[in-house]
């Protein structure tokens, strides 16, 4: 694969992307408007709701003037949360393209065609549903969509094992491939020994915690959907939506569901969520005031709990399990460091540092304003949950690295 064959790949697989979800939004709404509509509202509606989604997707800020929605006035707002159902899409499909292209043997091209062609439509489209009313910024529609996906281009092109079609199909690598991975590498042998030997089996605890974090948020989710489907519908009649508007706040609903797995993930740690500025729940306390009208809400905790202590225990076990089973990927603690607690401390402190960073980024991406007033703040507190986090991964991994840190006490145990 030539230079210019990968500059027109990754830039046509950047319009396919932005087709694909933008497509995925203005379809419904354009059957709706067809269907359903009463000729009072343009077209042109329908595409700004689906291209101010993407812009939304890929980080750019939306802001609002002042004015009325069904008799209701409401000043001017932003809205800056990710509906991350949508992003981790846009994210999924730049992910596989980018392991697609490992296989060029030349990669520059590819990362500037994509970037440039992924701003530049989101830029274009932009200036195509521009209203005097919606502010996307006079460069934000070009060079957040850009650096979102050029960024994720250059990390799976360059990560991984290279992609193949078949057996002896890939030529030479690409030297951009070569020179980066040499880079990262000489980064990581230049780190001081105490955190070289701690890195790989920290992070490997810490993104360990975070996913199980997540997938008992999921489950718990699901669960309370699946149990509350009544309050579900009920909600949904109570909007007296019809068949396709049903299927429209549906898709709307997917887009943030991701959103309210993160909040789930962060009243599970004990930091609590807030729904509205001046609201806060959490496993111990709660203070609620009017909520949305939108039925997937049903299955958030609105609530304390007399037991809470019994969620907070779910990154603790989880921080202890990880650590034991990473025992394998921390043998050098063992050559390296001469006590066990200077070798438990070093992989303690990496786990709690990256679980902490990341929940800090992901419920940063989540979190935000989702509306005018109140819904100005919703979300999980970054700093907050981050702390928690901290702690809670922090003072188990430690207790749990006491023993897979243990050092080497005779030749025997080196073998």
């Amino acid at each position: 694969m030539n230079r210019g064959l990968s500059f027109a790949i990754a830039a046509l697989q950047a319009l396919i992307i932005f087709a694909t979800v933008v497509g995925l939004i203005v379809a419904p709404l354009t059957l709706a408007w067809f269907l359903e509509g009463d000729g009072q509202v343009e077209w042109i509606l329908a595409l700004r709701v689906a291209v101010y989604a993407f812009l939304l997707a890929c980080g750019v800020p939306i802001g609002f003037a002042d004015g009325q929605i069904i008799g209701i006035a409401f000043e001017s707002f932003s809205l800056t949360a990710l509906p991350l159902g949508l992003t981790g899409l846009i994210a999924l499909m730049a992910i596989r393209i980018g392991h697609r292209l490992s296989a060029a043997s030349s990669l520059w091209p590819a990362w500037i065609g994509g970037a440039a062609a992924f701003g530049g439509t989101s830029y274009g489209a932009s200036l195509v549903v521009a209203d005097s009313a919606v502010l996307a910024g006079p460069w934000e529609p070009f060079y957040y969509p850009a650096l979102f996906f050029g960024f994720l281009l250059v990390v799976s092109s360059v990560s991984g094992k290279r992609y193949e079609l078949f057996e002896g199909a890939n030529g030479a690598e690409a030297r951009e491939r070569i020179w980066l991975r040499k880079v990262f590498a000489a980064a990581f042998s230049k780190l001081h020994w105490s955190l070289r030997t701690a890195l790989n089996p920290g992070v490997r605890v810490g993104l360990s915690v975070v996913a199980a974090l997540v997938l008992v948020s999921s489950l718990l989710i699901a669960l309370a959907l699946g149990f509350g489907w009544i309050q579900v519908i009920g909600l949904y009649q109570g909007l007296g939506l019809s068949v396709l508007g049903g299927v429209m706040v549906t898709i709307g609903q997917l887009a943030i569901l991701p959103n309210l797995i993160i909040y789930g993930a962060s009243w599970i740690s004990g930091a609590g969520f807030a729904i509205g500025t001046g609201s806060y729940v959490s496993p111990f306390a709660s203070e609620l005031g009017p909520l949305p009208a939108l039925p997937v809400l049903a299955a958030l905790p609105t609530g304390g709990f007399d037991r809470g202590l019994i969620f907070v225990l779910v990154p603790v076990i989880a921080a202890i399990l990880a650590t034991f089973f990473v025992s394998k990927h921390a043998d050098q603690l063992r050559w390296e460091y001469g006590t066990r607690v200077s070798g438990a401390l070093s992989i303690s402190i990496v786990a709690a540092m990256t679980a902490a960073s990341t929940v800090y980024l992901i419920s940063l991406a989540a979190s935000g304003s989702f509306g005018p007033g109140r819904f100005e703040n919703i979300g999980a507190n970054p700093a907050l949950f981050a702390g928690v986090m901290f702690l809670e991964v922090l003072i188990p991994s430690f207790l749990a690295a006491l023993v897979i840190a243990r050092p080497y006490s005779d030749a025997s145990e080196r073998k």
